[in-house]
C-alpha cells in the first residue's frame, strides 16, 4: 500500500484559521486537489493508497492527517470545499491532542499530534522511502515496493539540513522528470507507474 506524505508547512494546525487560509500565501486549498488526485479514480477511490497531510503551522504539535483508502468512508463530493471543510472538523478533532496521540473520525480518518520528523523516522523502520527531487533518480528506473513511501512538500523548499537528515534515515531521491510539478501533479505520475506496472505483472 503507498503512502504520499505531503509535508504542509504553512498549513495551521487551528479549524478556523486553516478556512481562513484559503486564497493567501499559505495555499492551503491545494490539499483538496491532492486528496482528490491521491485517493479517488472514477467512479471509486484507492483502497490500496494512504495519504498523510502534515501541517506544521501549529503553536503545539504538528497534525498528521491520514487518509486510507481501505477504511476511508463518505465524503462529502469532491469539490475543493467541502474536502477543504473534512480537513478543518479534522483539526476541531484534534485540537486538543497531546503529543504522540491519535484520534480516529467516525469516516476513518485518523489525525495523529506529531513532527514531520518523527513521522519520517517511524516509517523508515519498515518501508522503503522516497523523496520527490529532481535530481534523484529516475522512478522509472526503480522496482516499484506496494508500501513504499513518497515524501512530497508545499510550494516552500525542504531546508538543506532536513535533505541531509532524511539522507541519513536511508531516503532515497526519486524524480519524476526534469520539470518541477505541483505536488498533486506528481501523486498522479507516480499512480500511473503503479498502474501500469500492475497492469502489465
Amino acid at each position: 500500500m503507498p503512502e504520499y506524505i505531503i509535508r504542509a508547512r504553512q498549513a495551521p494546525t487551528d479549524a478556523g484559521q486553516f478556512l481562513r487560509a484559503v486564497g493567501t500565501s499559505a495555499h492551503v486549498e491545494y490539499l483538496a486537489q491532492i486528496m482528490i488526485n491521491t485517493l479517488f479514480v472514477s467512479k471509486g477511490h484507492r483502497k490500496d493508497t494512504t495519504l498523510t497531510l502534515v501541517l506544521e503551522d501549529s503553536r503545539d504539535f504538528s497534525r498528521a492527517i491520514s487518509l486510507k483508502g481501505e477504511s476511508m468512508g463518505s465524503l462529502p463530493g469532491l469539490t475543493e470545499t467541502g474536502l477543504l471543510a473534512v480537513i478543518a472538523e479534522c483539526l476541531k478533532a484534534a485540537a486538543n491532542l497531546e503529543k504522540e496521540c491519535t484520534v480516529e473520525m467516525a469516516n476513518g480518518i485518523q489525525i495523529q499530534a506529531i513532527s514531520f520528523e518523527h513521522l519520517i523516522k517511524a516509517r523508515v523502520q519498515n518501508q522503503r522511502v522516497y523523496l520527490l527531487d529532481k535530481k534523484g533518480e529516475d522512478v522509472r528506473d526503480l522496482e516499484l515496493e506496494q508500501s513504499a513511501v513518497y515524501i512530497l512538500t508545499d510550494h516552500i523548499p525542504m531546508p538543506r539540513k532536513t535533505f541531509k537528515s532524511l539522507r541519513r534515515q536511508g531516503v532515497r531521491n526519486i524524480s519524476l522528470g526534469p520539470t518541477m510539478l505541483h505536488a498533486s501533479q506528481c501523486v498522479v505520475l507516480i499512480q500511473n507507474e503503479y498502474d501500469r506496472r500492475i497492469a502489465v505483472d
